[in-house]
C-alpha cells in the first residue's frame, strides 16, 4: 500500500518576515474596498470584461484566429494582464496560471509539466514527461532525447509574451507527434507593441536577483524592432533534512525581434535569442543554446492566406562537468494554406520537414547507439471546417499523416464539433487519435541494467473522447466544462528481460485510460476586482498487457494529482494600487519503488504594487502557507518574497 509522505523542515532563519506579514495581511484587507464600486476609467480591469475575455482570438485549435467561445475544444488563456497581476517570475511560473495544467517545481531549475496527467518521474527529481507540445511563436521545444522539454532553459521575458494558450487533449491532427495530451502555444508580442524603454530589477529571498533591459524602435511606419537582455541568479532547494540542495543556478539570455509590413498582404517577421547558465555547485551542469525563427505571411484578399515558416534551433548540455554532454542542431520548414473552397468549407493544409541531428557522448554505464543520430519527420495535414449552420453548428474533420525514422507512417485523424444556439452557449465534442512516436531514450539508450532491443519500441497512442460546454449565464460571469475519456495503447513498460543480462528493457507492454473534468471561469466581481480559475479532476488506471512488466512501470509513466484547484484575484484599490493573490491546491502524489511521494498541499502568492504610467512598483511573496513543502519528488521549495521595480520610456 502506498504511503503518503510528508515532508518537514527543521527551524532556520526565515525570509524577511515583515515583507511576508505585508502580504498576507493585504490579503485580509483587499476585499473590504473592492465592494465600493470604484469608479475610474482608467482602471486596467476595465479592459478585461468577460465579454471581451470570451471574444479573444485564438489560433492553436484551428491553425487560424477563431473566437475563444467558438472553438471545439478545452482551450485557457492566459493574458499578459493575467501574468503580470501574479507573482510568476518565470515561465514555468505563469503557466501555473492555467487550470488545465499540472505544473510543479521540482527543485530550484526543473520542472514537471503536463496536461491531463502523464508526468512521469524515474528520477526523484526529474521528470520524463512526454506527452506534451509545446511551442514559443511556432518554434517547437521538443528534445528528440527523451521526447520531452528541457523547462530550465525556456525563459521567455514575461513582459514580452502577448498570451500563453493552453489546450488540453490531443492536438496530433494539426500540430503532429507528441501532441497527445495537450499543446502550449507561448506567443509573443509584436515589436510595434514593444516600443521604448523597459528596465526591470527584482531583488529577491529565492530569485535572488533579476535584471532585464528592453528597447523597441522603428525604422519607418512598417519596420519595428526590439532587442533585450535579461540575467538572473536563483538560490537552492532544502533536502528534506534541512540542508542546502546546493541547485542553485544563473542564467544569461538576450535576443531581439523585427517585424515588417509590406503593403497590405504581406508580413514578415524574424526573432532570435541566445542564452547561457550554469546550474547547480560550481557550476556542474552548463546550458547554453541559439534559435533563430523567420515567418512570411502572405493574405490573398477574402481567399485565405499562406504562411511559410522556418527555423534553427541550437541547444547543449552539460552534466557532472562535461561528464555526459547533448548538442541538438534542429532545422525545421512548414508551409501552411488556408482559404475557403466555398461558403461552407474552410480549408486549412500544410506540410513540414524536420531535420535533427543530436548528438551525446557515451560515458560508463550509458551508452547510446549511435552516439550521433540524424532524424528527419515528413509530414502533412489537410482540415476542413464545414459550416453547416453559419455560426451555429460547425463540423471539422481532418488528420495528419507523418513520417519518423522509428516507426515510419502513422496517422492522427479527429473530427469536431462546435453547435452554438445561442450568443452565450456553446456546446462542443470530439473523437481524435494521436501518437507520441520512439525518442532517443526509448531506443538507443542502454544502461547496465536495462537497453531496448533494436526495432521493438512502437509508437504510443491514445484515442481521446471529449465533450464540453461553454456558457456565460450573466454579463459578468462565463465558465466552462469539459469532459473526457482517453484510451491509451501501447504504452512504454520496464520489463523483465528473458534473454538477461541486462536484467531489464524497454517495451510497450501497458494500456491506460483516464477519465475526468476540468472547469474554469472568470467573474468580474466589481468595477475594480476579478476572479478567474478552476477545478481539474483526473483518474486512471494501467493494466499490464506482459506478463514481463515490472511492479511500478505505471508510476515510472504517470505521477498525477487526482484533483487541483486554482484561485487568482485581480483587485484595483484605487487609481495606482493594486493588491492580486493566487491560491492553488494540489492532491497528493503516491510514492512508489521508483518515486518518492508528495503530501497535498496549499499554496498562496500575494502581490501588491503601485502602478503608474511610467512605473511599478511592486512586492510578491510566494508559497507563503508554508515555509518548504516538496510539489515533486524529495526536495523542498522554500516561502520567499522579492521586490520589483519595472520602468517604462
Amino acid at each position: 500500500m502506498n504511503k503518503r509522505i510528508y515532508h518537514t523542515r527543521p527551524p532556520s532563519s526565515r525570509p524577511k518576515q515583515a515583507l511576508k506579514f505585508l502580504c498576507v495581511a493585504a490579503l485580509l484587507l483587499g476585499a473590504i474596498p473592492v465592494f465600493s464600486q470604484v469608479k475610474n476609467p482608467t482602471f486596467d480591469l476595465k479592459k478585461l470584461s468577460v465579454e471581451e475575455l470570451m471574444n479573444i482570438e485564438v489560433t492553436s485549435v484551428s491553425k487560424s484566429p477563431e473566437k475563444l467561445t467558438e472553438v471545439a475544444s478545452a482551450i485557457q488563456v492566459i493574458t499578459n494582464e493575467d501574468i503580470k497581476r501574479s507573482a510568476a517570475t518565470r515561465l514555468p511560473e505563469a503557466l501555473r496560471l492555467a487550470p488545465n495544467l499540472q505544473v510543479a517545481q521540482s527543485n530550484s531549475h526543473d520542472w514537471a509539466i503536463t496536461a491531463r496527467g502523464f508526468n512521469g518521474a524515474p528520477l526523484q527529481n526529474n521528470t520524463l514527461a512526454d506527452k506534451l507540445l509545446v511551442m514559443i511563436d511556432g518554434r517547437s521545444v521538443y528534445t528528440p532525447l527523451f521526447g520531452g522539454v528541457f523547462w530550465d532553459v525556456q525563459n521567455v521575458m514575461l513582459e514580452d509574451i502577448d498570451r500563453v494558450e493552453v489546450v488540453s487533449g490531443p492536438g496530433g491532427t494539426l500540430w503532429g507527434a507528441n501532441a497527445v495530451n495537450g499543446v502550449i502555444n507561448i506567443i509573443t508580442k509584436s515589436a510595434a507593441q514593444t516600443q521604448g524603454l523597459l528596465v526591470t530589477a527584482m531583488p529577491g529571498s529565492f530569485l535572488e536577483d533579476r535584471i532585464g533591459v528592453r528597447y523597441g524602435g522603428r525604422i519607418d511606419s512598417n519596420f519595428y524592432f526590439r532587442v533585450y537582455g535579461q540575467h538572473f541568479d536563483q538560490a537552492s532547494s532544502h533536502l528534506p533534512n534541512g540542508n542546502d540542495a546546493q541547485d542553485q543556478w544563473n542564467m544569461t539570455q538576450g535576443g531581439f525581434r523585427a517585424d515588417y509590413t509590406a503593403g497590405s498582404r504581406d508580413q514578415l517577421m524574424i526573432q532570435g535569442d541566445f542564452y547561457g547558465g550554469k546550474e547547480d555547485t560550481a557550476g556542474k551542469t552548463g546550458v547554453n543554446g541559439q534559435d533563430v525563427v523567420a515567418k512570411w505571411s502572405h493574405h490573398y484578399s477574402r481567399a485565405g492566406e499562406l504562411v511559410v515558416q522556418a527555423y534553427f534551433d541550437r541547444t547543449w548540455r552539460n552534466l557532472t562537468r562535461s561528464v555526459f554532454t547533448d548538442r541538438v542542431n534542429s532545422y525545421d520548414l512548414d508551409i501552411q494554406r488556408n482559404f475557403s473552397l466555398n461558403r461552407k468549407n474552410r480549408i486549412i493544409c500544410g506540410i513540414t520537414y524536420r531535420y535533427q541531428e543530436d548528438q551525446v557522448n557515451n560515458i560508463p554505464g550509458l551508452v547510446f547507439t549511435p552516439e550521433t543520430k540524424e532524424l528527419q519527420l515528413f509530414s502533412g495535414f489537410v482540415q476542413d471546417q464545414v459550416s453547416i449552420i453559419p455560426h451555429r453548428l460547425d463540423f471539422t474533420v481532418g488528420t495528419k499523416l507523418l513520417h519518423n525514422d522509428y516507426t515510419g507512417f502513422e496517422w492522427q485523424p479527429s473530427v469536431r464539433m462546435a453547435w452554438t444556439p445561442s450568443l452565450n452557449n456553446t456546446i462542443w465534442a470530439a473523437v481524435s487519435r494521436a501518437v507520441r512516436t520512439p525518442s532517443r531514450l526509448d531506443v538507443e539508450a542502454q544502461t547496465t541494467t536495462l537497453f531496448t532491443p533494436p526495432g521493438s519500441f512502437l509508437s504510443e497512442n491514445v484515442m481521446a473522447y471529449e465533450l464540453g460546454y461553454r456558457l456565460r449565464p450573466v454579463e459578468n460571469l462565463n465558465f466552462s466544462i469539459a469532459t473526457f475519456y482517453n484510451d491509451y495503447r501501447d504504452l512504454r513498460s520496464i520489463n523483465t528481460n528473458p534473454s538477461a543480462p541486462p536484467a531489464f528493457i524497454f517495451a510497450n507492454g501497458q494500456k491506460a485510460q483516464t477519465w475526468g473534468l476540468e472547469i474554469s471561469g472568470n467573474a468580474v466581481i466589481s468595477e475594480g476586482w476579478r476572479l478567474r480559475g478552476g477545478y481539474t479532476f483526473m483518474n486512471k488506471q494501467f493494466q499490464k498487457t506482459s506478463p514481463n512488466v515490472i511492479s511500478g512501470s505505471d508510476l515510472f509513466e504517470g505521477i498525477d494529482p487526482n484533483n487541483q484547484v486554482l484561485i487568482q484575484s485581480i483587485t484595483d484599490l484605487g487609481r495606482h494600487l493594486r493588491f492580486d493573490w493566487s491560491g492553488r491546491y494540489v492532491d497528493n502524489l503516491v510514492q512508489s519503488s521508483l518515486t518518492a511521494g508528495v503530501s497535498s498541499y496549499i499554496t498562496l502568492d500575494a502581490r501588491i504594487a503601485w502602478d503608474a504610467k511610467h512605473y511599478t512598483i511592486s512586492i510578491a511573496g510566494q508559497n507563503l502557507l508554508q515555509r518548504y513543502h516538496a510539489e515533486f519528488g524529495t526536495r523542498q521549495i522554500p516561502s520567499s518574497v522579492y521586490a520589483r521595480i519595472c520602468v517604462r520610456f
